[in-house]
């Protein structure tokens, strides 16, 4: 798990809510403080859709980060700063399998309950965390270390 800080919350935040860099991540969680609090469970609804739609999306179990970035934007846009928002994004299973290749690590996506980011602002500070949740115990932390330097270069290679 690594904690940083970003620096140029302008650029971050621009990404985040108008660009396309986040687009792919899935959504936990959205947890925006304005005038209110706003929360955001990204658990998918299936019960929502007729069987045919759900077909259709793809049966995914939380939403894209591009589906709920509208109504997020639509939450935070105005002269004020928000006080405070919290997102926490997960990699999908194919992107959790291109990691693991690409990291020739020995864990098997069944082995992954999910690799989180969770990027923070509250106080004027935006920070990112990075979590990794397994279905096993291992005291191996090739995992952790390896998505800790993904994001990283992640974050750095954009901002």
């Amino acid at each position: 798990m690594t904690t940083d800080i970003i620096t140029d919350v302008k650029s971050f935040t621009s990404a985040l809510f108008i660009g396309e860099t986040f687009d792919n991540f899935l959504v936990s969680e959205v947890n925006i403080t304005t005038y209110n609090t706003f929360t955001i469970d990204g658990h998918i609804k299936k019960n929502f859709y007729t069987n045919e739609e759900y077909e259709e999306l793809g049966s995914p179990s939380l939403s894209k980060w591009s589906s709920l970035k509208p109504l997020c934007f639509s939450i935070i846009k105005g002269k004020k700063l928000p006080l405070s928002f919290k997102i926490i994004f997960c990699l999908s299973k194919e992107a959790t399998v291109t990691f693991l290749k690409e990291n020739d690590l020995d864990f098997t996506v069944d082995n992954i309950n999910g690799l989180f980011i969770n990027i923070k602002f509250e106080n004027n500070e935006l920070s990112y965390v990075t979590g990794t949740s397994l279905n096993v115990f291992t005291m191996d932390k090739s995992l952790e270390q390896a998505f800790d330097s993904h994001i990283s270069k992640f974050i750095s290679t954009h901002f």
